[in-house]
């Protein structure tokens, strides 16, 4: 086996690895996209995670959550009719 032959195995196994890591790559990266929508099905408006998964400049977050804090004082001090 000549040197030219064994580097090009070398080669071919280098890409064989690099292709089998970019699939693994991808794969766990639809993996953690797939939770996050999951988790996300389950996050409320006007909370600290949904303004910070959305985003949300901390001025408006701010705003959100005590909008929030609001509505759910006024629904305890509801009497129950």
């Amino acid at each position: 086996m000549s040197l030219k032959e064994k580097l090009e195995k070398k080669k071919q196994k280098m890409r064989d690895q690099m292709q089998r890591g970019r699939e693994r790559t991808e794969q766990m990266r639809a993996e953690k996209l797939r939770k996050k929508k999951e988790r996300m099905k389950y996050i409320e408006p006007g909370t600290i995670r949904y303004g910070l998964i959305h985003r949300q400049s901390p001025l408006d977050l701010m705003k959100d959550v005590k909008e929030r804090r609001e509505q759910k004082r006024e629904e305890k001090d509801k009497p129950d009719t």
